[in-house]
C-alpha cells in the first residue's frame, strides 16, 4: 500500500510540474510586418568611398504602392528604383530593377511615403 501511495504522489508531482511549465510559458507574440510592391521609388544616398547602400531611404506614393501599414519591418519590392547618390567623386544616378529592401520606419504624409533605415532584403 505504501508503494502505491508513493507512486501516486510521484505521478501527481510530475503532472503538476508539467502543468506549471505549460501554463507558465508565455505565448509567442505575433510579429507585425508590412509587405508592399511599388512600381517606382527614389532614394538619396551619401556614400563614403567604396561603400554604402544605394537605397538607405525610399520616397514613393502610397496609392501607387497600395500601402497599408501593418507595422515594422517594412518589406518593399520595387520595379524601378532610382538612387541619387553623392560620392567622393561627385553625384551619380543609379537605377535598379526589381529591388527588394527592408526598412525600419515609414512616415506617411498624404500620398507621400518616406521609408528610412532600409537594408538589402
Amino acid at each position: 500500500m505504501r508503494q502505491l501511495l508513493r507512486r501516486l504522489v510521484a505521478a501527481g508531482a510530475v503532472a503538476a510540474a508539467a502543468a506549471a511549465v505549460t501554463v507558465g510559458a508565455p505565448a509567442q507574440a505575433a510579429q507585425a510586418s508590412t509587405t508592399t510592391h511599388c512600381p517606382t521609388s527614389t532614394s538619396i544616398a551619401l556614400l563614403p568611398a567604396g561603400s554604402g547602400y544605394l537605397f538607405p531611404n525610399l520616397f514613393t506614393s502610397v496609392s501607387a504602392c497600395g500601402f497599408t501599414n501593418g507595422g515594422a519591418p517594412y518589406h518593399f519590392t520595387i520595379d524601378t528604383a532610382t538612387s541619387n547618390a553623392q560620392t567622393p567623386t561627385g553625384p551619380h544616378t543609379y537605377v535598379v530593377h526589381n529591388l527588394s529592401t527592408v526598412c525600419s520606419t515609414v512616415t506617411v504624409n498624404g500620398d507621400s511615403l518616406f521609408a528610412s533605415g532600409c537594408q538589402p532584403g
